[in-house]
């Protein structure tokens, strides 16, 4: 009888005597146990007592609705129930029992309606939301009847394989195990078993069923993302990938220390156009340079863990290719120690457009990054760089002229820590150079200890960069006040600067209410603004908030970052965010 238990929602707690509340919990007991044995009259006599002591408690009426329904007096049940959906909007027992009453009334439209409705009004993280969602499903198909057919008996193979190429890896397998005639279908379209992609596993994948994928695919497979494996497996599972000759691209994230093993199994791999390895994979510099020696198809290339063991004497012969045309994306990524730094040519052995023609992104990553961890001088006299779009450097010790080589089709640059080398020329740490950044959309300094009032403004005013994401997080050599005068430049070198919609000041010194005002004139196009561990106060959130209803104010902000804002209250927050603006704490 009684319904799924939940907590007991009394309103007016204090306005009652405690004898009436200990009053009503006995008379619900004696009810609860007068329906247990059969006594149903009973039961409604103390549950109607019970609630003349506490009307206002959603557990006596829930009870009183479930004896109402079993002596099919469903009017009073419905009542009670309706009762308990007033009384307590954000508990799902209400809906449930109302929804209950209506089936059992025969009234099954009404029922999918509050299944409904009650979906809409509880939160998307409510407990309860599940439950209602099967109920829901179970109605609909109960209206349906006879009318639901197998969709794979009536639909076009065509359009069943369009449909089903919409699912991940995942679903796929899901989708097997409802029936055998679906199993049999799916598994002849071997189309739909060209990627694998078992990072949605939730425990260790069995080399087994990578084996029953490859023959599914038959052996056709373009695609492969492999982790959550067995370790010892790893070796096993990349053998049956390599008889795969379509295939095109391969992430690997399962665990590997053995770089030569490593190599000796992915160089079966000739065809891959691109590869990724994880952190889980330890790899030697000369490795890497043999895979990209071997593999000279690879349009994408990322190895997230080198020089993990660096070995001590003399540097072998590089085995690196002297000549990449195919290559578009190469990230490098280590967390060795080496406080002194290595050079860049242990990092990446050239990097002139003679080496890689096509070059697009280049990520060079160290983890932790450090002032010093690799020197990035990668071009000699008359060399240039490849033509990038994106660069992103952490940990990078930078030379003087590192501003003069950047290649003017770059659109994206990432540069976190670091420092810049050979500072004999005082303050001002990197020449200008003749070139500008006709095409830098995106600027992000990040921990950046060289940024100051010098060389900021070469990445702001003398590029001519057509910016439009400026960040300028946690770099104390700049203060707000030089923040703002390069903004407000009087000589308007760069007025595409008020174009920018997405800022960050993170930790910036002297940013505070007024400075953001300051800064919301300065860019009216400002759409996204980080302010995390700054001054600010909650004017700042009620000057956003407030202007996006008014249509003459032109700082319609979109989005604001506060993380570490001390002084900001919790109302102001929650004020804004009752105005629209998205508040990330």
């Amino acid at each position: 009888m009684a319904a799924r238990p939940g907590p007991r929602i009394v309103r007016g707690m204090t306005s009652k005597k405690k004898a009436d509340v200990e009053q009503a919990a006995a008379l619900q007991k004696v009810g609860q146990n007068a329906y247990k044995v059969g006594d149903l009259q009973g039961a409604i006599e103390s549950f109607t007592q019970a609630l003349a002591a506490s009307n206002e408690d959603t557990g006596i009426l829930d009870n009183r609705a479930a004896t109402y329904c079993k002596l099919k007096m469903y009017s009073q049940a419905r009542a009670d129930a309706r009762a308990m959906v007033k009384l307590a909007p954000s508990d799902d027992r209400g809906y449930l029992r109302l929804a209950k009453v209506l089936c059992l009334d025969g009234n099954f439209d009404k029922a999918r309606e509050i299944y409904e409705y009650a979906l809409q009004k509880l939160p998307a993280d409510h407990p309860g939301r599940k439950v209602l969602t099967q109920l829901l499903n179970k109605l609909q198909d109960k209206l349906a009847g006879g009318s639901r057919r197998d969709p794979f008996t009536i639909l076009p193979l065509e359009i069943a394989e369009l449909t089903l190429r919409q699912f991940s890896f995942k679903q796929i397998v899901a989708i097997l195990r409802v029936c055998k005639g679906w199993s049999r279908f799916l598994g002849g379209l071997s189309s739909l078993w060209m990627h694998v992609d078992l990072t949605g596993a939730r425990s260790r994948v069995p080399w087994t069923s990578v084996r029953n994928y490859i023959h599914r695919s038959r052996a056709q497979l373009t695609n492969a993302t492999i982790t959550n494996l067995v370790p010892s497996t790893t070796p096993k599972v990349l053998d049956m990938l390599s008889r795969c000759p379509k295939l095109e691209h391969l992430e690997l994230m399962v665990p590997h220390d053995q770089p030569k093993e490593f190599y000796l199994k992915i160089k079966e791999f000739r065809h891959l156009k691109s590869i990724v390895c994880g952190a889980d994979i330890s790899l030697s510099h000369a490795c890497v340079g043999s895979v990209l020696s071997t593999l000279s198809k690879l349009e994408k290339a990322a190895f997230l863990r080198v020089w993990d063991n660096p070995t001590r004497g003399p540097r072998p012969p590089s085995t690196w290719p002297q000549h990449l045309p195919n290559m578009k994306s190469l990230t490098i990524g280590s967390s060795q120690e080496n406080p002194q730094g290595l050079s860049f040519p242990d990092v990446l052995p050239g990097l002139g457009s003679s080496v890689y023609p096509n070059l697009e992104e280049l990520r060079l990553a160290w983890d932790p990054a450090r002032s010093k961890s690799y020197q990035f001088d990668p071009v000699q006299e008359e060399e240039h760089l490849p033509p990038l779009r994106t660069l992103d450097l952490r940990g990078a010790a930078v030379q003087h002229n590192f501003y003069s080589i950047l290649p003017t089709s770059l659109e994206t640059l990432y540069l976190f820590s670091g420092s810049v080398e050979n500072p004999h020329l005082g303050p001002t740490l990197l020449t200008p150079g003749e070139n500008e950044l006709p095409n830098l959309k995106t600027l992000i300094f990040n921990d950046t200890p060289w940024v100051n009032r010098s060389t900021l403004p070469l990445f702001l005013l003398h590029s001519k960069a057509p910016l439009r994401t400026l960040h300028v997080n946690f770099c104390h050599n700049i203060n707000s006040e030089d923040f703002f005068d390069i903004l407000n430049d009087p000589d308007g070198a760069n007025p595409q600067l008020a174009e920018l919609t997405d800022v960050g000041v993170a930790c910036m010194v002297g940013m505070d209410d007024w400075g953001v005002g300051n800064l919301s004139t300065l860019l009216p196009n400002l759409k996204i603004l980080d302010v995390s561990q700054t001054r600010i106060t909650g004017c700042t959130i009620r000057m956003f908030a407030d202007a996006r209803n008014d249509e003459s104010d032109a700082r319609n902000l979109d989005g604001l970052i506060i993380k570490g804002c001390d002084d900001v209250s919790r109302d102001a927050i929650e004020y804004g965010r009752q105005m629209g603006l998205k508040i990330v704490t």
